[in-house]
């Protein structure tokens, strides 16, 4: 696609409730501003720590969201807009996608999708989905054990003993493997459930017991056909057990994440049983999963949240910023136009194939 005129950028405050972060912080916009027009909606990183102050002095113009709509021709932020159809002409949008976007409107807006970034090789800080899924998984074990009853170290009082936590990841991904090295650091017994030798030596890297699956459901993220599921579930319905704590991130290639614990699994589990559910905003691996709500059955509680990347918004932002900035780096010239190459690799990942032939032969 053609080079646009000279970039505008637009940084908005999140919508979505329980959302604290803010996608770029005040260092890295006075980084940007040798190459971009930044506007910014009052507002959008107090939740952060991040007062309008620190982004007029480092050379933002504060603006209404409103005049944003009208004015900018590149929009950021952390989740997805919800009004797409209320911005003026067709801007530029970069955000972290999430299953509970609504559906896309028809625009010809270019979507710069940071959720099509993660695991890529060499994406480095520009992969801010893996980044955010190790602070969610850090986060969901602090939760869990706020949620036992219990803090540092992991440990349960049983009379006048105390033994340690028993903590199950299900998932390979950054959220489990965060999720089992904080625990172990709080004194839990960790384990991971999973398939390959790849997933056992970094289970085993980390002090965690590796649980083997049945060779014959290896494919740990397909998870296609339902008895692939079914046998997937018998198995780990009687692996958990004696299992006080269960973080889940198992998703799918599909978008819907599969449901690893039924209806029939629940009751077999220890009561009070703490599942948090990383893959709640892809329905769940727990059939009982709700986002944003804490579901009690059997003595077992279901936490569904999205938002736990903003229990430490400050850290997460500054994170999540430093991967926006360095992206801004690479599809901007010094000039500070907009350059879309759809030779480069990583940004074919990043617009998906809607654009590429077209920024291909611009």
């Amino acid at each position: 696609m053609p080079n646009l005129a000279p970039v505008h950028a637009g940084l908005l405050r999140e919508t979505v409730p329980g959302e604290r972060r803010v996608v770029l912080t005040p260092e890295d916009v006075g980084s940007l501003l040798t190459r971009l027009t930044i506007s910014f909606e009052r507002g959008c990183g107090t939740a952060a720590g991040y007062e309008d102050e620190a982004y007029i002095a480092a050379g933002a113009q504060p603006a209404n969201r409103e005049t944003i709509a009208r004015d900018c021709n590149l929009l950021v932020s952390i989740r997805k807009p919800l009004d797409v159809r209320g911005f003026a002409g067709s801007p530029t949008l970069i955000f972290l996608g999430s299953p509970l976007d609504a559906s896309e409107p028809v625009t010809r807006s270019l979507l710069l999708d940071l959720a099509r970034l993660e695991g890529i090789a060499d994406a480095g800080s520009m992969d801010v989905a893996t980044r955010q899924a190790t602070i969610c998984g850090y986060a969901a074990v602090l939760e869990g054990a706020r949620k036992l009853g219990i803090g540092h170290p992991m440990l349960v009082m049983d009379g006048s003993q105390a033994r340690p936590v028993k903590m199950a990841a299900l998932g390979a991904g950054a959220a489990a493997m965060q999720a089992i090295a904080t625990a172990k650091r709080l004194g839990a017994l960790t384990y991971l459930f999973g398939f390959t030798d790849d997933e056992r030596e970094r289970a085993e890297l980390l002090g965690a017991k590796f649980v083997t699956m049945d060779p014959a459901l290896r494919h740990s993220r397909a998870f296609t056909g339902d008895a692939l599921i079914a046998a997937s579930r018998k198995q780990l319905a009687g692996q958990l057990r004696e299992m006080q704590l269960i973080v889940s991130s198992t998703g799918s290639a599909a978008g819907t994440a599969p449901i690893l614990i039924d209806d029939a699994s629940l009751p077999l589990l220890t009561t009070g049983t703490v599942i948090i559910d990383l893959e709640a905003a892809a329905g769940g691996n727990c059939a009982m999963t709700k986002p944003d709500e804490i579901v009690a059955r059997n003595g077992i509680r279901i936490l569904g949240t999205t938002t736990l990347a903003s229990i430490d918004a400050q850290q997460s932002s500054r994170l999540f910023s430093e991967g926006v900035r360095r992206l801004l780096e690479r599809v901007t010239t010094p000039d500070g136009r907009l350059r879309i190459d759809g030779r480069d690799l990583l940004t074919r990942h990043l617009i998906g194939e809607r654009f590429v032939g077209e920024s291909a032969a611009s």
